[in-house]
């Protein structure tokens, strides 16, 4: 399987095949809490192999088929995995190491001493793959959905909001946007995924009433959805709120996972010529 598999950098042309991989690769509810539920992700991925910036991509392909993908984000020291998907035909031959391998040293920087990734509780498979290559949780993260409250007019004035007009252009194009919300207490990055969610990266914004009655006078249609750590999330007293999903970040040193890579590679190429002999 690996010797029929061509590995390389992501083109224009791959946006609309990585973006089924993408979601073909999650569970329905994770789908709806992430940018994999838009059915615009393809242009996005296009947009973002047209002009490179901080993400980069590639693709496995068997007779140029794309039947891998992976993404991958620069950040000082380390270097995060965002994204790994397979067909499902083709899990359980080696194509994700080798991809993984191949990340590591096509795109990996000099100065990123660190690996790190982020994957969803209901995914044990990949989990303990992750934990094969010496990668260790280093925090857990609960997705926590909440109703926003209702709008009294003498409270959201007290908010700002900077970025929307670029974020209805985008939400248009994309299915999905960020613009930045500011009060006297606090300033917020918030997303919006499709017609039903907010989304911030922190409960903080549950103990700011300005905040979430400018959400609410956005949007009164709306409910939030706080994705923060489980120690931030225990405390968490705001009214009925749902745990929709649970995630955890993995690291280790990115030689050490090269290592266990190109071990569990060498293994399988010898397993396969000892079969092909045989």
């Amino acid at each position: 399987m690996l010797s029929e598999t061509l590995i390389r950098l992501a083109g224009q042309g791959d946006s609309e095949a990585i973006a089924t991989l993408m979601r073909e690769g999650v569970s329905d509810h994770v789908r709806r809490i992430t940018i994999m539920g838009s059915p615009q992700l393809g242009r996005f991925i296009a947009d973002q192999l047209a002009v490179p910036g901080n993400e980069e991509y590639v693709v496995g392909t068997i007779q140029e088929r794309v039947v891998g993908m992976c993404s991958w984000k620069h950040n000082d020291e380390v270097l995060h995995l965002n994204h790994i998907y397979l067909a499902q035909e083709i899990q359980g031959h080696g194509l994700g190491t080798a991809m993984l391998l191949d990340g590591l040293r096509r795109i990996r920087r000099a100065t990123e001493h660190t690996l790190s990734v982020d994957v969803f509780s209901d995914n044990p498979r990949a989990q303990a793959w992750y934990r094969s290559l010496t990668m260790r949780p280093v925090k857990h993260v609960c997705w926590i959905r909440l109703p926003l409250p209702t709008v009294k007019p003498c409270d959201w004035a007290c908010c700002s909001v900077s970025g929307l007009a670029e974020a209805m252009v985008r939400h248009f194009r994309y299915g999905f946007s960020q613009f930045v919300l500011s009060t006297s207490t606090g300033t917020y990055q918030v997303g919006r995924l499709g017609a039903h969610e907010f989304r911030v990266g922190t409960v903080s914004i549950l103990r700011d009433c300005a905040a979430l009655q400018g959400l609410a006078h956005l949007d009164p249609k709306r409910q939030l959805l706080c994705v923060a750590s489980a120690e931030d999330c225990a405390g968490l007293s705001h009214g009925p709120s749902t745990c929709v999903a649970e995630s955890e970040q993995l690291v280790s040193s990115s030689v050490a996972v090269m290592e266990h890579l190109e071990l569990s590679l060498s293994r399988r190429l010898i397993h396969q010529a000892i079969h092909v002999r045989l």
